[in-house]
């Protein structure tokens, strides 16, 4: 009964290199009429190749960012939760991404920050929004944290205050 189902997330490098494993992520069930696919990657050109290639093979009707992923094999490479510390990179991923979907739309899924004195929320949601992103979706903790803990949902008020032109969506003790 929901309204959207986003895929696993899938690299943006994996896309773009026709991976076989990739390619089976990406398939859609005939009572899917949305296909929204989350994605992440690390370099701006491979993204937004990722993203054309989505949309006019997969027939991606969104994609989601995944700035949010605290996994090890994940932020090691400097994808996922680690991306946001490197706000010029940040601004130039978002803007090929932005530029590639057209008029499909891209969101943000995204953390506090890799930890608490790492925060980059507020500055990731300024970019976001100066970039035309669609919508953020904030998982109220840090990478840190994992899934432990309780999300802190001032941080969610915080950034809504800080990108009042885009929707902010929060989660996180679910």
């Amino acid at each position: 009964g929901a309204g959207l189902y986003v895929n696993e997330m899938v690299s943006a490098r994996g896309v773009v290199e026709n991976n076989v494993r990739t390619r089976h992520m990406l398939q859609f069930a005939a009572d899917e009429p949305v296909r929204s696919i989350q994605l992440f990657g690390v370099d701006p050109l491979v993204v937004g190749d990722a993203v054309r290639r989505l949309i006019a093979e997969v027939g991606a009707d969104h994609i989601d960012i995944n700035l949010g992923c605290p996994a090890g094999k994940v932020t090691r490479r400097g994808g996922g939760a680690a991306l946001p510390l490197h706000q010029r990179l940040l601004q130039r991923m978002l803007a090929e991404a932005v530029k590639a979907a057209g008029p499909v739309p891209i969101t943000l899924k995204m953390r506090m920050g890799v930890d608490d004195a790492h925060l980059t929320a507020v500055p990731s949601g300024h970019v976001a929004e100066g970039e035309g992103i669609a919508a953020i979706a904030l998982h109220a903790r840090t990478a840190y944290q994992l899934y432990s803990g309780s999300a802190r949902w001032d941080a969610i008020g915080e950034l809504k205050s800080a990108v009042q032109s885009i929707p902010v969506l929060g989660n996180g003790d679910i």
